[in-house]
């Protein structure tokens, strides 16, 4: 993972905002993600918001396609669960995530790990057959971000799986800042509900790359 600072202007983040005021009651551009964690409103290719996630995306992959890259406006009313990214599913080249938060609060952060999964029945093969009792604690993540919605050993709940896993880092939320990391790597946020005066908290996603599970961005037109 790589943390990239005060790398999105104000307008950008406007821009990105007035798309979801826009288009948060079309229903061809929204969707609520599985486990009722999250709406998103999709940014395709014929819109302002789109032109700025390419602008962002080429600074790191100067030849990406429009067909290459997929991005979205998550308003989440839940804390996402460990999971992968599956645009990356059965891939056979890198594919990539950005996370840019509409938010600054340092509370509020991405929990980055350094193990790969092809997809998130891998990664729920890997929980379900985690032995607490014969491996070491890595990190102590679980004592600096509340990660009580994640995975945990069901005889002693203290223990967190993501401190015996290989932490690459912790992303907290400030505006202009984003963060870019492998599709294919464990993560998980904060759990933003114990804060009362969040509801839900806002980001933008990006996908880059060639996804092998949908074999391109279904919202891409070729012009």
């Amino acid at each position: 993972m790589e943390i990239f600072r005060d790398a999105v202007s104000l307008d950008t983040i406007d821009i990105f905002r007035r798309h979801h005021q826009t288009h948060s009651l079309d229903k061809s551009l929204n969707h609520i993600n599985r486990g009722n964690i999250d709406v998103r409103t999709l940014i395709t290719e014929d819109t302002n918001a789109f032109d700025e996630i390419k602008k962002i995306c080429q600074k790191h992959f100067p030849d990406v396609k429009d067909g290459e890259i997929y991005a979205n406006y998550q308003r989440q009313s839940n804390p996402t669960f460990m999971h992968v990214d599956e645009f990356g599913t059965d891939r056979e080249e890198k594919t990539w995530t950005i996370i840019i938060p509409m938010h600054t609060d340092e509370r509020l952060s991405v929990v980055i790990l350094k193990n790969y999964f092809n997809n998130n029945e891998d990664l729920k093969k890997f929980v379900m057959e985690f032995d607490y009792e014969k491996s070491t604690k890595k990190n102590d993540v679980s004592k600096q971000v509340p990660l009580t919605h994640t995975p945990n050993n069901w005889r002693n709940p203290s223990q967190y799986l993501a401190d015996y896993m290989d932490l690459d880092g912790v992303f907290k939320y400030k505006i202009g800042d984003y963060v870019l990391f492998d599709t294919n790597q464990a993560h998980a946020s904060s759990d933003f509900k114990i804060y009362p005066e969040y509801a839900y908290k806002d980001l933008v996603q990006i996908h880059i790359g060639k996804s092998a599970s949908r074999g391109h961005n279904p919202y891409y037109t070729e012009k």
